[in-house]
């Protein structure tokens, strides 16, 4: 009986992922306006039934689906980073791996429910909602990666102004294929204000 219950809590857990990453794909390829239920259930090979015992509405569908996959990268992008070697070197692999992920499809999907929930209101509560949790999830990987930083003055200003230059440069050249020079340029400015944050003693 408690193997049957595993087994179905495994089935459930493998159809909700298989839900969210085929809605993530359709807001990439469809955008929001193109995306519904009955089409993340085709996509996912699950009935429309199944999806909706899940996710009632189409928004509800949506947001889930990118705090679904925003945990999982944030999983991911903790441990691409070395956890020993000089700090600012480690900064640079992080500001290098946070641009990956904002030039990435998933941020591309978060892009458009943000637009859409300008003039939806089942999506502006909840996108409200997503973007403190972001902001939280992008402290801790900060922390995760340097213990301690978090005691010195400045760093949430610092984490705050990386996470928007790398976004902002993100929407700017979408679509643009080519931007290492930009890139450079923004990254080094970025690294450069993070070595007296770096450097300094604990408060």
């Amino acid at each position: 009986m408690k193997e049957e219950r595993r087994q179905q809590k495994d089935r459930t857990a493998a159809t909700r992922a298989a839900v969210l990453e085929a809605t993530i794909e359709l807001l990439v390829e469809r955008g929001y306006a193109g995306t519904s239920t009955r089409l993340a259930a085709e996509k996912a090979g699950v009935s429309l039934g199944s999806l909706q015992h899940h996710f009632r509405t189409k928004a509800e569908l949506t947001v889930e689906a990118m705090r679904f996959v925003s945990a999982r990268l944030a999983d991911e992008f903790v441990s691409a980073i070395p956890r020993d070697g000089d700090e600012l070197e480690r900064v640079s692999l992080a500001l290098d791996r946070l641009f990956v992920v904002f030039r990435g499809p998933t941020f591309a999907a978060a892009m458009e429910l943000h637009l859409a929930a300008r003039t939806d209101d089942a999506l502006r509560e909840p996108m409200k909602n997503l973007h403190s949790e972001d902001r939280i999830r992008f402290r801790e990987s900060a922390i995760a990666l340097m213990p301690g930083i978090e005691e010195r003055p400045g760093f949430d200003a610092w984490l705050l102004m990386s996470v928007f230059a790398i976004r902002g440069l993100a929407v700017a050249t979408m679509g643009v294929e080519e931007i290492a020079e930009e890139w450079k340029q923004l990254r080094d400015q970025l690294v450069e204000s993070a070595t007296d944050l770096v450097r300094q003693e604990s408060t």
